[in-house]
C-alpha cells in the first residue's frame, strides 16, 4: 500500500512542478512592470485591449490579447535566445527567418531571407507616374539588393538548394520598366567589393555598411551626372574622411534571434570636416537644427543605425554653403530631392559635398504630395528614388510619392 501510494507520489511530481511554473510565471506576468517598447526588436510592443461586445464576437480582442501576452511574456528575450540555441545545436541555419553564415574571418553573419515582392509593377507604375507628374525634374531611380543576393556564395547549402525567388529576376523587372532613369549594376558592384574583402553589409542588421553605402554612391554618380568616369568603383573608401563610432551595433536581423554568441559590428561613419562650418541639417517636422547629418545620441542605444540622419523624419533639409557644384552634364545641381528608405540613410552623407541643398523625403510620414512639391521648387533639379528589395513591397509610403 505504502508503495503505490510512493509511486502515486512520484507520478504527480511533474504535474505540480508544472503547475508550480505557471504559477510563478502567472504571478511575475502580473507583477512585473510592462514595457511600451522593446529596444531588442525596436518596435512598440502590444497594448493590454479592452473587450468589447464587437471585439469578441470577431475575434480581434482574442486575437490581440495574445499578441499582448506574447510580446510581455517573463524572461521573453532569454527564452528567445536559449531556444535559438537549442535550433543551432539541432544544426539548423535558417532560424525565424534568418540564415546563418559566417564570414571569412569566421564571425557569424546573420541574413534575412527574401521574399520576392508582390507589388514590383505597382511600384515601377508609381515611379513612372511620379516622373510623368514633375515639369522638369530629372529623376534617377536606385533599388539597392540585400545582403542575401550580394553573399550568396555564403548561405547555407540546403538553402541554395531550394526553389527560392532570386533578386536580380525583380530588378530586371523593374529595370525593363524604368528604363534608363534606373541604375543597373548595383548588384555586380557590391559582390565584387564583398569578393575583394570589404563588408558592405552589417553582419547583424539588414542595412548595407557605410562602405557598401559608398559603393552605391559610385555607381549612382554617372547617372547624376556628378562623374563620366567609368573606373569609379577602383576608388577606395579609406581615402576618406572616416571615423569608427561603434564596436557594439546589434541590428535588426539580430534582433530575431537574440543570439548571444554573435559578436556585435562596426559602425563607421564619413564626415567630412568642413561641414561644421558649411552645414545646416533641418528636420522639419521637429525644427531641430544641426550642422551634421548624423545624431551620435543613439549610439548609447539598442537602435544604432538611427544616427543616420537622426532616425525617421518626414522632410529633411540639407543645405551646404562649401558644396563642389561643378558635374558632366548641363544641370546646375543647386538641389537634390531624395524620396527614400533608410538604405539611403547613409548614402545621402556622399552627396552632400555634391549639392548646395537637399530635400530628403520619407513618403511614410510626410503627407502632402512630393511632385507638387518638387514642381513648386524649380531649382529641384535631380530627384532620387532609393528604396531596397527587402522593404520595397512592405513600404506602403512609396504610393504617397505623387
Amino acid at each position: 500500500m505504502k508503495k503505490n501510494n510512493l509511486n502515486n507520489f512520484i507520478r504527480i511530481i511533474p504535474v505540480v512542478i508544472m503547475l508550480a511554473m505557471l504559477l510563478a510565471f502567472s504571478v511575475f506576468f502580473l507583477v512585473l512592470p510592462k514595457k511600451d517598447f522593446s529596444e531588442n526588436e525596436n518596435r512598440m510592443l502590444a497594448n493590454c485591449p479592452k473587450p468589447a461586445v464587437k471585439t469578441v464576437s470577431d475575434g480581434s480582442f482574442q486575437s490581440g490579447f495574445e499578441n499582448y501576452l506574447s510580446d510581455h511574456f517573463p524572461l521573453r528575450d532569454e527564452l528567445l535566445s536559449l531556444s535559438v540555441r537549442v535550433k543551432r545545436v539541432e544544426g539548423k541555419r535558417e532560424i525565424n527567418d534568418v540564415l546563418y553564415t559566417k564570414d571569412p574571418d569566421g564571425k557569424i553573419r546573420l541574413i534575412d531571407t527574401y521574399s520576392e515582392p508582390q507589388n514590383a509593377n505597382l511600384f515601377a507604375d508609381t515611379v513612372l507616374k511620379f516622373s510623368d507628374k514633375l515639369d522638369y525634374a530629372h529623376v534617377t531611380v536606385m533599388i539597392a539588393p540585400t545582403a542575401v543576393t550580394v553573399y550568396e556564395n555564403e548561405l547555407p547549402p540546403l538553402y541554395q538548394k531550394l526553389e527560392v525567388p532570386k533578386q536580380e529576376s525583380t530588378i530586371s523587372l523593374l529595370e525593363e520598366k524604368i528604363g534608363a532613369s534606373m541604375v543597373t549594376g548595383l548588384s555586380k558592384a557590391l559582390a565584387t567589393k564583398r569578393e575583394e574583402g570589404t563588408q558592405v553589409y552589417y553582419r547583424t542588421d539588414h542595412h548595407w555598411s557605410m562602405r557598401g553605402a559608398y559603393c552605391g554612391y559610385l555607381c549612382l554618380m554617372p547617372y547624376l551626372g556628378l562623374s563620366d568616369d567609368s573606373n569609379l568603383l577602383n576608388i577606395n573608401f579609406e581615402s576618406l574622411p572616416s571615423e569608427i563610432v561603434s564596436e557594439e551595433f546589434y541590428g535588426t536581423t539580430w534582433s530575431k534571434v537574440c543570439d548571444n554568441a554573435v559578436v556585435p559590428d562596426t559602425i563607421e561613419i564619413y564626415e567630412n570636416p568642413a561641414w561644421q562650418q558649411n552645414l545646416t541639417v533641418t528636420y522639419e517636422d521637429t525644427g531641430e537644427v544641426t550642422n551634421t547629418p548624423y545624431n551620435r545620441d543613439y549610439l548609447a542605444k539598442k537602435d544604432k543605425y538611427s544616427m543616420f540622419l537622426n532616425n525617421q523624419h518626414s522632410l529633411v533639409t540639407i543645405q551646404n554653403t562649401g558644396a563642389d557644384l561643378s558635374r558632366t552634364d548641363d544641370r546646375e545641381r543647386k538641389m537634390l530631392v531624395v524620396v527614400k528608405d533608410s538604405y539611403a540613410n547613409s548614402l545621402i552623407p556622399f552627396l552632400i559635398d555634391r549639392y548646395e541643398t537637399i530635400a530628403v523625403f520619407d513618403p511614410r510620414y510626410y503627407k502632402g504630395s512630393i511632385s507638387e512639391w518638387v514642381n513648386n521648387h524649380p531649382e529641384a533639379e535631380d530627384v532620387l528614388i532609393l528604396y531596397n528589395l527587402g522593404t520595397m513591397d512592405s513600404d506602403r509610403g512609396i504610393k504617397a510619392i505623387y
